[in-house]
């Protein structure tokens, strides 16, 4: 007799869409020209499927089909143990960088991207599309989220045995992340996390080392003093000393970025809502284009904007927002600015 089990797999379908239309963008280049552009742009096309195997395991992909390349961005196994103990494994969001990046996923920003220096450290550490390949325990106790990781810390795709054909044991990317509710409307945490490779041989390549860290920390206030006001602020840092990836280093072979980014926003309704920030990131030695080489390299950007809601049901499913950034770099002092309308459609599962 022939045992037959069968699974009783539940799925879940969503994603959503956001489009841009520019309505004016310029870039002044070092030359003192000005480079201007406006038009439609998908700026993400997102689906995703989770299916639940039981109480305990389930899997979930996100497929991205704005970007014109691999449109795979997760797909990961998790084991649901208890609400403190969970474990994922696959490629995903890895926990161990800032909360900008690790844990605000790009359907809840409140503006039209992301700062510069979040997006600029996770890419330094070795993210690709803030995702990694590996492993990751992650819960909830209390007050308290955790998220504990180790990967490959060489991006999506970038797979150990093929692309990665020699490293030494143990070369990988560590980090945690812990974010802790003080009080109603008060919320702080932080990230550490270590990029340590020896010997790698990545596409080919001649054996090289990976040596990086970053940090940071986060304070978050939502309703705190003043009804319909929400603030965040968040510092982080990275350090490299290694020369790999087209990194320049400084005669005492290190290279650092550090920045951070405050923003606050109010509900004039629970429909309506303003919002600023200013964002700034430091690079030392200059790592941008011409400005490689360089002693220092800085951007400082201001953003304000205007946002649309629309529920169903008391839950999102569509936002509009007007955002207008203007920043500016140096050395050169050279300036940019852009005015940009944002749509978006959600339709994400619970």
């Amino acid at each position: 007799m022939i045992n037959d089990a069968r699974a009783q797999v539940s799925m879940d379908v969503g994603g959503y869409l956001q489009t841009w239309y520019l309505a004016d963008q310029k870039t002044e280049v070092s030359t003192g020209e000005d480079i201007t552009t406006s038009g439609f742009r998908v700026r993400r096309a997102r689906l995703t499927a989770r299916a639940s195997v039981n109480d305990t395991f389930s899997a979930t992909t996100w497929l991205d089909f704005a970007s014109g390349t691999n449109p795979l961005l997760d797909f990961h196994m998790d084991a649901h143990i208890r609400p403190w103990f969970n474990l994922r494994a696959g490629q995903f969001i890895m926990p161990g960088q800032s909360f900008d990046t690790a844990r605000l996923v790009s359907s809840r920003l409140i503006f039209y991207e992301r700062p510069g220096v979040s997006t600029a450290l996770a890419s330094g550490m070795g993210y690709n599309a803030f995702r990694d390949i590996g492993i990751m325990a992650y819960g909830t106790y209390g007050r308290l989220w955790y998220g504990v990781h180790a990967g490959n810390g060489a991006g999506r795709f970038t797979q150990a045995g093929t692309n990665i054909s020699q490293r030494s044991w143990g070369s990988g990317l560590y980090g945690a992340r812990m974010d802790f509710r003080v009080i109603d409307g008060l919320s702080v945490g932080g990230h550490a996390s270590t990029n340590q490779q020896r010997d790698v041989v990545q596409g080919g390549s001649s054996p090289f080392d990976i040596d990086r860290t970053s940090w940071s920390v986060r304070l978050h206030t939502n309703n705190l003093g003043i009804d319909r006001l929400y603030t965040q602020f968040e510092y982080m840092a990275m350090d490299v000393n290694d020369s790999s990836r087209g990194v320049q280093v400084d005669d005492d072979g290190a290279y650092d970025l550090h920045g951070y980014y405050a923003e606050a926003g109010y509900g004039i309704t629970r429909e309506w809502h303003i919002l600023g920030r200013f964002d700034q990131f430091v690079q030392k030695p200059g790592q941008s284009g011409i400005f490689a080489g360089e002693s220092r390299f800085n951007q400082d950007s201001f953003t304000f904007g205007v946002t649309r809601y629309v529920f169903h049901d008391n839950r999102e499913i569509a936002r509009a927002y007007l955002n207008y950034n203007l920043g500016t770099s140096n050395p050169g002092d050279i300036n940019n600015h852009a005015v940009v309308l944002v749509l978006q459609l959600r339709f994400i599962p619970i």
